[in-house]
């Protein structure tokens, strides 16, 4: 009686079904979940045969479209909604069998006698395809292979037709053919390992189906101008090797099919991949167009799974057969997708070959197309590695051909041109040697006319041609461009001319390999490094400069390290940053134990950081807090790393001791996540090693540590204060008479006592904590001194109380994933 009712209120309300779909998604009620199944065979089954007679004289009316509308809408929202996505749901794929044939025929009709299907006609066809995506995919569908075939196979009929009246570019019926292609490409991942067996058994339905997705793929015209349709089969693609990469595993052969299929669909994407004239396409449309390429790319390397090497003949074929400049950048633009995938140490003819290709154009001094020659010089410097490990002079060869390719090409296309000849100099060693003097030659002439980045790129290559070559033969290069780095310098400083810093940096960084040339360049420029103090904006790049030279010159920095000093304390003196407090870590790393001078560098840069984060309470801000978060990060994680690794350094603060701790205290409490994480660190390492350092601030210290606990910060900081209240409870704390017995500080019980006085207060750290929840986190805080694992679990419990969330879904969820991670 129930049903027969609930079925007779459908059909006066269609809707219904819907709004008992999500009742019973959330109520779990099995009795409804019956019930509404049932009903909804019926009901749906009573739309459709009702209603879908013989439409071959006349079209179905407005309120019968409207009808399939609601049904196929009620069976989607029941099938998504309402518990039939879970395995054990109450209908099979294939008792969804009739619905899915009634709503491939509602589709049909509506094509037959539309021929541009809009409007409530379109919203049907999508309302059906929907549904049928529903169907097809949910509740354990992929058990049953013979209904997916089979459903399939009617997917395959239903698309023939209309692919093949409405393919061609800036069809009336674009949209409804997004929504067939998407319903396909559901269906099909859902059924992939379906799909891949009937295909291979040749069962009907399954190869047309192939052909149709590639069909789609291969819809006629440019993206995104005339068509946006092909890339919604890009997904299917991934599913459809893995399961075939899948089913081969032990054996290694690949069916003959996928093959012929998996060639269809590379010559397609090479087709796709052509560029309309970039005039015709807006800014949105080329930002489209890049993306779309992208994930061609990215299915090139699927077609590599399944075709292998053959996949460079295809390419190679394509450029040999394409008749004009769009067609061959749009092979050379699959090869380059490619370049991950070639063969170390071995050199495939075809691979060789399009590379000649792409060299040509590159070498071609008149080229016309930049496209093409934008791609061409991408191609040079992606396969840069493959060529670093050919072999013989065939290879050494290919590669300074390359490099003079590159280098012709800089006039016409610069930014490219000087990636692609970087890439080149930095992997191919010797052949950069060879050509060093062009190459150096090339980064001097373009330093007035070409931007900053492409200067950096020429510079990088520079370097590393200087740094493979001979030193007798690269120092008097490298005197060269050491000159104009350092006017370049002198003019920024003198006159705020173009910086030369960003260059120094990359040349530096390239010169690497050779200490001895990184040397003589630091020298070169020194007298242009000492005016760069003077001005306050300057201090951060000749920091930068400082930096890539020490890390350059590890092995041979003794005979510059008063210069190197004298800088640093120049810099500090003017504008602290925190490059130049990394700078000095990797500086006292390096020469803190033999040189003299290191402990009053260190205090001085230590002392300049402290008053630039603190340089004094600001009206209505806390005390200690850091004014400059960035540098009050690079301070302390600079301190934290130098007592980890020399821990003799804190002699050298010790009178500094007071005021650092007390603006660590301060900084704990600041919402940037990584400065008061940094604080933490610092004070976690300073504890065991500076007690009575920390002691009369410890008290405040806790305070602090609960208060952000308590929500004063991110919950992301979580991981740091507990590395802090380990190092706390670690602690032998020192007893210091009256002031100790005072602040609770009893070698027995410090920590627990100042946690006991801070929680003491009611409504700390938030109204939200009880007692119950404060004994117990204590309890945890003071029972762990060795697992940080566990006392984070016990300190975000605590946070979550305090912020009320204890019992919540979210508070759930939260402490499980830690858990599990963990």
């Amino acid at each position: 009686m129930v049903e027969w009712c609930s079925e007779w209120w459908f059909r006066k309300n269609p809707n219904w079904c819907l709004g008992m779909a999500l009742f019973t998604s959330n109520s779990g009620s099995s009795l409804f979940r019956r019930i509404l199944s049932n009903t909804l065979d019926r009901t749906v089954r009573f739309r459709y045969e009702h209603n879908i007679n013989d439409y071959s004289s006349e079209p179905p009316s407005e309120a019968t479209v409207q009808a399939w509308t609601n049904a196929a809408n009620c069976a989607a929202s029941w099938l998504s909604l309402g518990g039939e996505d879970s395995p054990d749901c109450a209908t099979t794929l294939p008792e969804r069998a009739p619905l899915c044939r009634a709503l491939h025929t509602a589709v049909h009709v509506l094509c037959t006698w539309n021929e541009a299907v809009s409007d409530s006609a379109l919203e049907a066809c999508e309302a059906c395809l929907a549904a049928v995506r529903a169907a097809g995919t949910s509740g354990g569908a992929a058990r049953h292979e013979g209904a997916a075939r089979a459903l399939l196979a009617d997917l395959a009929a239903l698309a023939a037709p209309l692919f093949a009246a409405h393919d061609a570019p800036n069809s009336l019926n674009e949209e409804l053919l997004a929504a067939v292609i998407t319903c396909c490409v559901s269906v099909s991942e859902g059924h992939a390992r379906a799909l891949v067996a009937a295909a291979e058994d040749a069962a009907p339905g399954a190869r047309a189906l192939l052909q149709l997705l590639l069909a789609a793929q291969a819809a006629p015209g440019h993206y995104p101008l005339h068509e946006t349709r092909s890339n919604l089969v890009f997904g299917l693609w991934y599913t459809l090797q893995d399961e075939i990469l899948h089913k081969v595993d032990g054996t290694g052969k690949i069916n003959p099919l996928w093959r012929e299929v998996f060639t269809q669909l590379l010559m397609t994407l090479i087709k796709k991949s052509e560029m309309p004239p970039e005039s015709a396409l807006s800014r949105d449309d080329q930002e489209l167009l890049r993306r779309y390429r992208q994930d061609i790319a990215d299915i090139v390397m699927y077609c590599y799974s399944v075709l292998g090497e053959a996949s460079w003949s295809l390419a190679e074929r394509a450029h040999s057969a394409a008749a004009s400049a769009a067609q061959r950048e749009a092979a050379l633009h699959v090869f380059l997708a490619l370049a991950d995938a070639a063969p170390y140490e071995r050199a495939p003819a075809p691979l060789v070959a399009q590379l000649q290709h792409a060299l040509r154009v590159a070498a071609q001094p008149d080229a016309p197309d930049l496209a093409l020659l934008h791609t061409a010089l991408d191609c040079l410097g992606a396969y840069a590695t493959w060529l670093s490990t050919l072999e013989g002079a065939e290879g050494a060869a290919l590669s300074r051909e390359c490099m003079r390719a590159a280098g012709a090409a800089l006039p016409r296309c610069p930014a490219p041109a000087a990636l692609a000849l970087r890439k080149l100099c930095l992997d191919c060693s010797a052949p950069a040697a060879a050509l060093v003097a062009d190459i150096v030659h090339v980064a001097q002439s373009a330093g007035g006319s070409a931007d900053a980045w492409t200067r950096r790129q020429l510079l990088s290559a520079a370097g590393a041609a200087l740094a493979a070559s001979d030193p007798a033969d690269a120092a008097p290069l490298l005197r060269g461009l050491a000159r104009r780095l350092a006017h370049d310098l002198t003019a920024q400083a003198r006159a705020g001319g173009k910086c030369g810093a960003a260059e120094c940096v990359s040349l530096m960084s390239a010169l690497s390999p050779q200490p001895a040339l990184a040397l003589q360049l630091f020298r070169d420029l020194r007298p242009a490094l000492a005016l760069l103090p003077a001005a306050p904006d300057l201090t951060q790049p000749m920091f930068q400069i400082l930096k890539q030279t020490v890390g350059a010159v590890v092995p041979d920095i003794e005979p510059i390290v008063e210069d190197v000093a004298q800088l640093i304390i120049a810099g500090f003196e003017t504008q602290p940053c925190p490059v130049g407090m990394d700078v000095v870590k990797h500086f006292i790393v390096l020469v803190g134990a033999e040189w003299s001078g290191a402990p009053d560098l260190l205090r001085g840069a230590v002392l300049a950081s402290a008053r630039a984060v603190a340089p004094g309470p600001a009206p209505g801000s806390a005390p200690g807090t850091a004014s400059r978060p960035d540098l009050a990060e690079a301070l302390f994680s600079a301190l934290a790393a130098l007592i980890k690794k020399q821990p003799h350094v804190v002699d050298w603060i010790d009178d500094l001791l007071p005021d650092l701790v007390d603006l660590a205290c301060g900084t704990v409490r600041a919402w940037e996540a990584r400065a008061a994480a940094a604080a933490c660190y610092w004070l976690a390492a300073l504890a065991p090693r500076r007690a009575a350092a920390l002691l009369p601030l410890a008290p405040r210290l806790a305070h602090a540590a609960l208060a952000c606990i308590g929500g004063v910060t991110p919950r992301n900081q979580m991981e740091p204060l507990a590395e802090l209240l380990l190092a706390l409870n670690r602690v032998q704390w020192p007893a210091v008479g009256a002031v100790g017995v005072a602040q609770g500080g009893a070698a027995s019980g410090a920590l627990g006592a100042w946690l006991r006085a801070a929680l003491a207060p009611a409504g700390f750290p938030s109204a939200h904590a009880t007692d119950a929840h404060k004994q117990k986190f204590i309890q945890a805080v003071l029972r762990e001194k060795n697992n940080k694992r566990r006392l984070l679990e016990s300190v975000q419990e605590f946070s979550l109380a305090c912020r009320g969330l204890i019992g919540t879904e979210y508070a759930r969820q939260s402490l499980a994933s830690k858990q599990m991670v963990a």
